[in-house]
């Protein structure tokens, strides 16, 4: 009954969580947005239910807080409005719902789910 509880106040106070993924040690980490495991096996989340997780090339996560997509040059650009999108133009540029912003472990989220 206490646990239960204990659950149920993270998920009031909390705001809606859309995926968790669970590490090698069987720890759990919840986010607004999609996870993914970096990799050394941490799992990162998007800060937005319509946000983007992925890895870089050096294989970290990094996020943004609406559709990222990767750049030219290697480097993940994304979407500055949450939910907002991102695209390749006929000349190969990126442009986003916004303006765009590189994609940052910064804005990754980490919350540990309720045991």
């Amino acid at each position: 009954m206490r646990k239960s509880f204990s659950l149920l106040l993270v998920l009031i106070a909390s705001p809606a969580l859309s995926e968790c993924l669970s590490d090698s040690r069987g720890n759990t980490y919840c986010g607004q947005g999609p996870c993914v495991k970096d990799g050394e096996g941490e799992i990162f989340c998007a800060p937005h239910k319509d946000g983007t997780a992925v890895r870089n090339d050096g294989g970290d996560v990094v996020c943004g807080l609406g559709t990222c997509i990767k750049g030219p040059y290697g480097g993940i650009y994304c979407a500055i409005e949450p939910g907002g999108d991102a695209l390749r133009n006929d000349r190969g540029e990126i442009e986003c719902f916004g303006g765009c912003e590189p994609a940052t472990t910064h804005l990754c989220e980490r919350i540990p789910a309720a045991k």
